[in-house]
């Protein structure tokens, strides 16, 4: 078990500044747990992973900041969970485990919002495959929260200003694709 060096507020806050090295540690901090969940439920490594990643992101898109009512590990491993018994129910997979009745019950409106993340992220992946390899890279490091310079190291590119420059074309290009689309009005708004 690692042990904790930061409070629940400076691991929340470092999701929204996507600082990589403390979510390097809070993936360190809660990989066996989340490993667990999904493993004990017909799931993979690659599963989990997949789940803390995509944890992160919904985390980063809710529009205000989640008041923590519990330890933010706790918070992190419920999203985490919730994210993979929504991927089991579209799969049709039926989970070994039953959810306690004194656990947090889901909300209509957290449903609504799962199914709009969903819809929204099927929007992006669907562009995000359309474009150039080296785009598709540079984004996927942004999301896990590397820094320019080690996007510029990761990608051996000359400069930090040309990184930079490139992040931006890469997002404008992204942006522009997804706005086209006749979906991405409903999905703003969350029609």
């Amino acid at each position: 078990m690692l042990r904790r060096k930061y409070s629940d507020n400076e691991l929340l806050e470092a999701v929204y500044s996507r600082d990589s090295k403390l979510i390097k540690y809070i993936m360190q901090l809660v990989w066996s747990q989340v490993r667990t969940i999904v493993i004990d439920n017909n799931g993979s490594n690659e599963d989990a992973m997949q789940i803390m990643q995509d944890a992160f992101i919904a985390i980063y898109s809710k529009k205000e900041k989640p008041i923590l009512v519990s330890t933010f590990t706790t918070y992190f491993v419920s999203v985490c969970k919730n994210l993979w018994l929504y991927e089991l129910r579209k799969k049709q997979v039926a989970p070994t485990y039953q959810v306690l009745n004194d656990e947090i019950p889901e909300l209509e409106s957290e449903i609504h919002e799962k199914e709009l993340f969903e819809k929204r992220r099927k929007l992006y992946l669907k562009y995000y495959n359309k474009i150039q390899k080296v785009c598709q890279d540079v984004l996927r490091l942004v999301s896990i929260g590397f820094t320019n310079e080690h996007i510029t190291t990761e990608l051996a590119f000359s400069s930090i200003a040309y990184t930079k420059n490139r992040k931006s074309m890469c997002n404008k290009k992204l942006l522009e694709m997804i706005k086209a689309d006749p979906e991405y009005k409903e999905l703003k708004y969350g029609l």
